[in-house]
């Protein structure tokens, strides 16, 4: 498209709203939100496509000096509608209630359509949108940390702005407008929009360096992507205005992106965060070796792996707390003859069990009696678990220590080597090495545990499987029933370079 010179002049409005007008600004921020939620309803981020794929894209017509920024796709290819349309017919009131009623609908009408409707404007998608939208939405915050701008891809800038103009006279709203390589550059002044195209043709994000290595090491960008430069946001005036002093000093020249996109028959949000001054290193997850019934496996690292100002911070709240607990009366004193019983110190032991850190497992056996539970005694029937990370021959103490306190507080728990569970059973299972990491439903969710130092494990099917045979209440069994496309969900996050990039996967699978 032959680029035209930016827009000399605000688009103005009349001085007298409209029943019922919105501002255009909240419109276009409506209609990234609506995509978002219908796209997370149905799997609409199916299929992922490369990010320089399709002509130009919106961090090519913004400028470098942005701070943040985030892309989706209004109109996804054909194979994405296919499968969004395979996935949101699994959910059909998900379906209904965002109108998906076939594969080759266009997104885009629906959401607008929906958005003009509730702005009460005498505009409709098929004579004042559809002649000029395009299929991509650019949102960017500039350095100061204030003004976004946005960037709307257009098939013909004329009918752009005379349909742009419509819509800010609707909402009694002005905003300036200028265009770059097929996109229209929305922000709040005129001079704001000129001045991004000025920028931006000078140097546009895809040429920042920190941008596009974060990209590369993101990979595969799916429908809906975004990045920030931390340090900058930190650094800029809306969060200097904050007033809170040596803010800025604390954060290091690191950066983040995320993508969410498809993986065979699993959803992934994944993202990256980049700290070039981290200098930390993690121990490995140790969640693949729980029992292979395990419904709900999480593998915490421990505050040890946090940098050593933020441990100190995390101590000094843990003492606080646990001091608070004791009561005005409650000294170290008091406390001498219950340390003496146990043999532990408090809260030096309770404090190492969180430094060293651990893995903890909710058995998938007798989940159905969740909801008639009345108290502590009951729980013996659950395989709940915890395996410390600590020393041998301390977690041994510490176990022996804890076991011995519940049961002076009435709950009878087992222990075993550095386990602590609900029953005996569920303790030896745990101090053997399990084999959630070789189950399908784990490996889908959780692909590389072995170099995670944080992981979290829920299999949907079984817990959903479990309370339906609870017999619930109509209203909750019609919500599970809802949830039964769902096969498990997997957080982890890896590490590389002493802890320099820290890389974040939350996965969702779905019943083939």
């Amino acid at each position: 498209m032959t680029e035209q010179p930016p827009i000399a002049d605000e688009l103005s409005t009349p001085s007298e709203p409209p029943e019922g007008g919105r501002s255009v600004k909240r419109l276009v921020i409506g209609a990234i939100a609506a995509v978002v939620v219908l796209a997370l309803a149905g799997g609409a981020f199916a299929v992922v496509k490369k990010l320089d794929g399709g002509g130009a894209q919106p961090h090519d017509v913004l400028p470098a000096s942005v701070i943040a920024y985030a892309r989706l796709d209004l109109d996804p290819s054909a194979s994405q509608k296919i499968a969004l349309f395979k996935l949101i017919r699994k959910f059909p009131k998900a379906a209904e209630s965002v109108g998906i009623k076939s594969a080759d609908q266009d997104v885009r009408k629906l959401i607008f359509t929906e958005i003009l409707d509730q702005g009460g404007c005498d505009l409709s998608y098929d004579k004042d949108i559809e002649p000029w939208i395009g299929n991509r939405i650019g949102l960017a915050l500039e350095k100061d940390g204030e003004t976004p701008v946005f960037a709307v891809q257009v098939d013909d800038e004329g009918k752009a702005k005379k349909g742009l103009k419509a819509l800010f006279a609707c909402a009694d709203d002005t905003a300036g407008v200028a265009f770059l390589d097929g996109y229209a550059i929305v922000a709040e002044k005129q001079a704001t929009a000129d001045e991004a195209v000025k920028d931006a043709k000078k140097a546009p994000l895809s040429t920042s360096k920190k941008f596009t290595k974060d990209m590369a090491d993101l990979g595969n960008q799916g429908v809906f992507s975004a990045w920030a430069d931390i340090k900058g946001i930190f650094g800029s005036a809306a969060v200097a205005g904050l007033g809170v002093p040596g803010l800025e000093s604390q954060v290091d020249q690191s950066s983040t992106a995320l993508t969410l996109r498809a993986q065979g028959s699993a959803l992934e949000l994944l993202s990256i965060t980049r700290s070039p001054k981290a200098d930390v290193t993690y121990k490995p997850s140790t969640i693949g070796r729980l029992p292979d019934d395990t419904a709900i496996g999480l593998s915490f690292p421990g505050l040890s792996a946090f940098p050593k100002e933020a441990q100190d911070e995390l101590r000094s709240a843990f003492r606080e707390g646990f001091n608070s607990e004791l009561g005005e009366d409650g000294t170290s004193a008091s406390l001498a003859p219950l340390e003496d019983e146990l043999n532990l110190k408090l809260p030096d032991d309770l404090e190492a069990i969180f430094m060293d850190g651990f893995t903890a497992a909710i058995g998938a056996k007798n989940l159905d009696i969740l909801p008639t539970l009345t108290g502590p005694a009951d729980f013996g029937s659950l395989d709940v678990g915890v395996a410390l990370q600590t020393d041998k021959d301390e977690a041994a103490r510490l176990v022996t220590g804890l076991v011995k306190w519940a049961d002076l507080l009435g709950v009878q728990l087992s222990g075993q080597e550095n386990v602590i569970a609900t029953n005996s059973d569920m303790a030896g299972s745990m101090a053997r090495d399990g084999g959630l990491g070789k189950q399908k439903s784990f490996t889908e969710v959780i692909p590389d545990p072995e170099h995670a130092f944080t992981a979290l494990y829920v299999d949907i099917d079984a817990i959903v499987s479990a309370l339906l045979k609870a017999d619930p209440p109509g209203d909750i069994e019609d919500g599970l029933n809802q949830m039964k496309p769902l096969k498990a969900a997997g957080l982890s996050v890896t590490s590389k370079d002493d802890g320099k990039l820290v890389r974040g996967s939350l996965r969702i699978t779905f019943d083939e």
